[in-house]
């Protein structure tokens, strides 16, 4: 090995760097984006957890609960009227957690009888469905030891003044697969729609075949229709797949329509190919396109609530996961399936499928027309 050849491949290499600029930013602010979103975004400690109380004792005893439960901001606690709102409450996704006050709590305290709090916890989230828990023990703790500290110093042994009665809705034994798999479907489909998509289209035009293409009598629109269906067919079947063997092997329950899924499948797939095609019109090379996907990929999977909570980000950042289409596939995925969710539950997601949907395809398909042309 002599060393002069060696540093001519090298040059040979940063001069190829530099006729690729576009590369080049990537690989700078890539890194640096990346530290941003994991330093910014990545936050297990809830603060503000929404909590529906209902409160049938309404004496002092229950506002100084109340008030240990705001205590360092853990819950954001809201009255309701009934058992029926406090569930569905939960079930929408109003509160992560109930918790029932029982009548005549003053007075049991008074003679030192155990009080029973009903609590229900939303399990679609076992990162969250812990932290409530958890959360809940400590206020409690905090009130008995108050309580304990009014009571005569003799009678020290006894049972808690106040106990929780704990109920796991939607997935009582907390399993993370549960929940993950629904997000797993979203990653799978924007893996598949975006790089595949824009990779090939990246590859037959620096191969030519693109260009071959379209020196026939086939338009540049029905080159993107005929791009598009058949990854949109194998990005349904795949999502078919990893359902069905999330329903077989872990167990993940469908508690909803299979219609209003498919829907929302659909369209989120149907802009994910847009955002395929839109990639594919702005970068010259394979790995222009892989990097560039990237781009989209990574927000998309920080951003979106897939393994980092939306509610433990920075507010400016939880504002920002609006434009993240994922993040409402997600939400209606796991409202389907995980809670029997419907459209009148689900029908911002919705509209926001459907505009990313279409608008993105169209945007693609016209950006990809004018490239052409």
């Amino acid at each position: 090995m002599r060393l002069e050849r060696l540093l001519a491949v090298a040059r040979k290499e940063v001069w190829e760097l530099k006729r690729d600029p576009f590369l080049v930013r990537i690989v700078v602010l890539l890194p640096v984006v990346m530290l941003l979103l994991f330093g910014y975004a990545i936050n297990f400690t809830f603060r503000h957890m929404p909590l529906a109380v209902l409160d049938h004792a309404q004496d002092r005893t229950s506002r100084i609960l109340i008030g240990e439960l705001t205590r360092d901001e853990a819950f954001r606690p809201f009255r309701v009227p009934d058992r029926a709102s406090l569930e569905e409450a939960i079930r929408l996704g109003r509160a992560w957690a109930g918790i029932e006050i029982p009548k005549g709590m003053l007075e049991k305290l008074r003679r030192k009888k155990t009080v029973r709090l009903r609590v229900w916890i939303d399990g679609s989230y076992p990162v969250a469905a812990f932290q409530v828990q958890a959360r809940l023990r400590q206020a409690v703790a905090r009130f008995n030891a108050r309580v304990l500290g009014g009571w005569s110093l003799v009678e020290q042994v006894r049972p808690p003044p106040v106990s929780l009665d704990l109920k796991i809705l939607y997935n009582p034994e907390l399993k993370t697969t549960i929940y993950m798999i629904p997000g797993v479907v979203g990653l799978i489909l924007t893996q598949i729609a975006v790089l595949l998509t824009a990779l090939v289209i990246v590859r037959e035009r620096e191969t030519g075949m693109l260009e071959a293409l379209l020196s026939t009598p086939i338009r540049p629109l029905e080159v993107v229709a005929g791009k598009v269906l058949p990854y949109l067919i194998l990005s349904g079947l795949d999502a078919a797949l990893v359902l069905w063997l999330g329903m077989v092997i872990f167990k993940v329950p469908m508690r909803g329509s299979w219609a209003l899924l498919s829907a929302f499948l659909f369209f989120f797939v149907l802009g994910s190919l847009g955002v395929g095609i839109l990639v594919s019109t702005r970068t010259r090379t394979q790995i222009q396109a892989i990097f560039a996907g990237m781009v989209y990929y990574l927000p998309a999977i920080f951003f979106s609530g897939l393994f980092f909570p939306i509610e433990g980000m920075p507010k400016l950042l939880q504002w920002l996961t609006y434009l993240v289409p994922l993040r409402y596939f997600l939400e209606a995925a796991r409202g389907i399936m995980l809670k029997g969710l419907g459209i009148e539950a689900l029908w911002f997601p919705l509209v926001a499928m459907v505009i990313f949907g279409v608008g993105t395809l169209l945007l693609g398909a016209l950006s990809f027309q004018k490239r052409l042309g």
